[in-house]
């Protein structure tokens, strides 16, 4: 004859061996024969949870906490039911519980941490990751998971800091070298980014991210050629991966091979059909390729897909001008401007389309604004400054252009339309020095 702890003993063994309805059973017959068992609650949460019986676990825990409120693993655990039912706000007071009974609960500052960044609370999440590395300063994953939200928050130095120190405690942690590689990448230091990069592909050879990871570094530095190997290596690992595809159909693209850029366009939206930045980049190859009527369909579908994806409307409206659709680029720079406002580049090609609608007023306030948000903006300086001739403001034209030489002092149409503005002043001397440059450079090209 079995006892309520015989029972409770017997079920523990069956959950070990992952017979979870037969362990399920003895622990029924265990709080059968004894209703206030703690323990025999606790586990059965523990086996439904292994089923993904969430509401039956959370049930469990309950009477966990109704037999025994200050039982912090059962406030842990029902958490972590809550949270796997989305059920965030109710995880987070339930980890707080936890760490109120107590405040060592490494485990449980955790998981609040990760929660708190679910939601995007990041202030909340720094502090948890602070509170569980003071619980445990010796594991990895809570550095890790700190200098995640350093990086997020844009301190990159200090989620270096806490990289270094995942790395020192585990120094095969493969998400700690690919979180420092991203982090250096951020940080404009590509060598190192892909040093990182390197150590992941060596932890785990078959590491997908590490692969489209280095493939970035290695754009930012135009080799392209690497760049694509890698992407190439990405997509023979995950062939479903339509990001892969459109990062590598880039690559093709800078390395002018546009046939092929499209070819993994073409791909990436067959994987998935609403990749809004695949017809983007599609449309800017066909536009290349001549394909207008292609081009500003790819575009029509982005947009359509994403009414709100300033690069869709940007590229639109580059093809609009090219087309001489003044009114139709105008509405499409205008609502870049409105999505960014700080798009330099926007209101400086919304100035070009004005100033061939001759709306020259308008087209000076747009270069304004483009050199407000950009004072090294040489084409805004140049483009102002042809504005300033047709508008024969010669001393206004001259300055404009020396500024767009100043910044660029290879531009010869710039010396060209200077020379210009000189010689409508009266400053033969000087308008002959800037023709003879801008021959100069001509002729070197």
């Amino acid at each position: 004859m079995f006892d309520e702890t015989d029972l409770f003993h017997r079920g523990v063994a069956l959950q070990e061996k992952k017979k979870h309805d037969e362990a399920i059973m003895a622990f029924d017959e265990a709080i059968r024969l004894n209703p206030k068992y703690v323990e025999a609650y606790y586990s059965r949460g523990n086996v439904f949870e292994a089923k993904g019986q969430h509401d039956v676990a959370i049930d469990n825990y309950n009477q966990v906490l109704r037999f025994a409120p200050n039982e912090a693993v059962a406030y842990y655990n029902r958490a972590s039911a809550r949270g796997k039912q989305g059920k965030i706000a109710e995880a987070i007071a339930d980890y707080g519980e936890a760490v109120r009974l107590d405040r060592n609960y490494a485990k449980a500052y955790f998981n609040r941490a990760m929660a708190h960044f679910k939601v995007g609370d990041l202030d909340h999440a720094l502090e948890d990751y602070c509170e569980a590395i003071r619980s445990d300063p010796e594991d990895p994953d809570a550095y890790v998971a700190r200098g995640l939200v350093h990086a997020m928050r844009g301190s990159l130095d200090a989620a270096v800091a806490d990289y270094d120190e995942a790395i020192r405690l585990e120094p095969d942690h493969a998400e700690a070298h690919g979180n420092r590689g991203n982090a250096f990448e951020k940080m404009g230091n590509y060598e190192k980014a892909v040093a990182e990069y390197n150590k992941v592909i060596e932890i785990d050879p078959e590491d997908t991210k590490a692969f489209t990871n280095r493939a970035v570094a290695y754009l930012k530095t135009e080799d392209c050629v690497r760049a694509i190997a890698d992407y190439t290596e990405a997509i023979r690992l995950s062939p479903k991966n339509a990001k892969a595809y459109c990062s590598r159909g880039q690559a093709y693209y800078r390395q002018h091979e546009t046939d092929k850029a499209m070819a993994d366009y073409d791909e990436a939206i067959r994987l998935q059909t609403n990749y809004v930045e695949a017809y983007v980049y599609r449309g800017i190859a066909r536009a290349a390729k001549g394909l207008r009527e292609q081009a500003h369909q790819d575009f029509d579908e982005a947009v359509r897909l994403d009414p709100t994806c300033a690069k869709a409307y940007y590229h639109r409206g580059l093809a609009h001008g090219a087309d001489g659709q003044l009114d139709s680029a105008l509405a499409d720079y205008t609502k870049v401007i409105e999505l960014e406002p700080e798009n330099a580049l926007a209101y400086c090609h919304r100035g070009v389309i004005q100033t061939r609608r001759k709306e020259l007023a308008a087209a000076l306030a747009d270069y304004a604004a483009a050199l407000h948000l950009d004072p090294q903006y040489a084409k805004a300086y140049y483009n102002r400054g042809l504005v300033h001739i047709f508008s024969a403001n010669f001393e206004e034209a001259v300055f404009d252009l020396s500024e767009a030489l100043h910044i660029n002092p290879q531009d010869h149409r710039a010396y060209q339309n200077r020379g210009l503005a000189y010689e409508r002043l009266g400053d033969r001397s000087r308008a002959e020095a800037d023709f003879r440059q801008a021959r100069k450079l001509t002729s070197h090209k």
